[in-house]
């Protein structure tokens, strides 16, 4: 059970939320268009909570960072790139949420990780 609980888990539940938004999004709808825009901000706070399970105990420490940081690049990669290639309009604005996303993404895993690091 200690390897079940993980970032990995995470992300594989984040992507597959991300699938479901976008079959959903078939024939389009404003507020599915709304989400899928405003999720450039919602995706990398999963970040944070990669970083709470260092306080959970069921979780394996041992190269926790490291997973946390190869789970979250690749998660972000392909959640920000599912959930946003199924906006309707794809055009520049769409695009420039992914980079957004990524960004955020990145600053929350420096962020975290000086806090893992200090604190543990």
């Amino acid at each position: 059970m200690r390897y079940l609980i993980g970032p990995e888990l995470l992300w594989l539940l984040a992507y597959v939320a991300a699938r479901f938004v976008a079959k959903a999004n078939v024939p389009p709808s404003k507020s599915i268009d709304d989400f899928i825009e405003k999720s450039w901000f919602y995706i990398p706070l999963l970040v944070l909570v990669c970083f709470a399970m260092w306080w959970l105990p069921s979780v394996e420490k041992r190269w926790l960072l490291l997973r946390v940081w190869v789970a979250c690049i690749l998660g972000g990669h392909f959640v920000l790139e599912t959930i946003m290639s199924a906006f309707s309009t794809q055009g520049p604005g769409i695009g420039m949420g992914y980079l957004v996303g990524i960004i955020w993404l990145f600053v929350l895993l420096i962020a975290g990780s000086l806090f893992v690091l200090i604190k543990f």
